[in-house]
């Protein structure tokens, strides 16, 4: 067997346009003007990619940070920590989480996500490609060149497809719960958030070229074989 090793750290959006489609998400003008407004094989901290958020009360596709910056980064001497992933079993330990768990969730888009066993890069996604959405949470910080949007994905105990290779996963929304998700009006949000199943799911072993951030092309997710396990 296959062991864990890192975090969840990768994850693609192949076709940002066809899952902007399925979430019924306006894309925001000022996305589609960027250069990171493409198909994505290797998504990484710290970069843009694009999230469904409420706005107007109409769903809405931005481009925002990876990694959640909250309100006080800009703060003479802060060095906030670079929080990509956000557990959902202590969601309330940090008011960041807390505060944005109440008030600022979204649907981060993705078709598939990274794992990484044995130094082995694992590439976990539908059968059919089909888009999915992350549960996230994002911020807005005020900083010396403006304003920065960022997010974070909701992580959870790992579904049994993934459980042999790592101990956390991305967690996965059920379709049925992307509407109340968004609307700020759900009461207890966190109810909506439970371990996925993964059925129609698959688990291929990809090459180390999707080790690189940089490398961002078909080439990361070129399976190896199927099923290491």
């Amino acid at each position: 067997m296959l062991r864990l090793c890192g975090m969840c750290g990768r994850y693609t959006v192949t076709n940002p346009g066809e899952a902007a489609r399925e979430l019924e998400a306006a894309i925001d003008p000022v996305a589609m003007q960027s250069e990171w407004w493409k198909p994505r094989f290797n998504v990484a901290p710290t970069q843009p990619a694009p999230v469904v958020i409420v706005k107007g009360g109409a769903r809405s596709l931005e481009l925002m940070r990876w990694g959640l910056m909250p309100f006080w980064s800009a703060k003479p001497g802060a060095k906030p920590p670079l929080m990509i992933n956000a557990r959902l079993e202590s969601l309330h330990a940090k008011a960041v989480f807390r505060d944005a768990l109440e008030r600022k969730r979204c649907l981060v888009l993705a078709d598939g996500f990274y794992e990484w066993a044995n130094k082995t890069p694992l590439y976990i996604h539908p059968r059919d490609r089909r888009p999915i959405a992350f549960a996230g949470l994002w911020a807005r910080a005020k900083m010396t060149t403006g304003e920065l949007y960022s997010f974070t994905i909701i992580t959870s105990k790992p579904a049994p497809l993934v459980a042999p290779f790592h101990d956390r996963m991305p967690l996965v929304l059920a379709r049925d719960a992307w509407d109340a998700w968004l609307d700020p009006d759900t009461a207890d949000p966190k109810r909506l958030l439970g371990i996925p199943e993964l059925a129609g799911w698959q688990v291929e072993q990809v090459s180390t070229h999707v080790n690189k951030a940089d490398h961002d092309d078909p080439g990361c997710i070129a399976p190896i074989s199927a099923d290491p396990r």
